[in-house]
């Protein structure tokens, strides 16, 4: 199965993957990593390698994080020299994570980097203009 890191500023992560849970029964292999103001990023990306190394995913690990060249991306992205089956996707939301979440045991890694951006991707509406365009949501 792919493990899913969630890494974000503040408590973000933790709350995206409390939702999820709503959606998604198994959230087993699936963490959550804050980044709070007054750690450094030292800290950061030591709690992730702690993560990537105690997650036992066999499949690889695909790490959603918050804002393309933040403090969390960084920290991840300094591992992948290290762990060739680790993945970063920025941008997480909802809908991203649930799905990754849903197709992580269907998918291969490269795959469910695809899906990952394209539900989060499909999952930013302009509700106002669908209505007046009278589409579903």
């Amino acid at each position: 199965m792919i493990g899913i890191l969630v890494v974000t500023h503040g408590q973000l992560s933790k709350y995206l993957l409390e939702t999820a849970s709503m959606f998604v029964s198994d959230t087993a292999l699936a963490l959550a990593i804050t980044f709070t103001s007054g750690q450094g990023g030292e800290d950061l990306e030591a709690a992730v390698r702690r993560a990537v190394a105690d997650m036992g995913a066999t499949d690889g690990i695909l790490a959603l994080v918050d804002l393309p060249g933040g403090t969390p991306a960084k920290a991840v992205a300094a591992l992948i020299p290290e762990y060739e089956q680790l993945e970063i996707v920025t941008g997480v939301n909802v809908p991203m994570l649930a799905e990754a979440l849903m197709y992580r045991e269907s998918m291969s890694l490269s795959e469910l980097v695809g899906q990952a951006v394209l539900s989060g991707t499909e999952g930013i509406l302009d509700v106002k203009k669908m209505l007046q365009l009278n589409e579903d949501m």
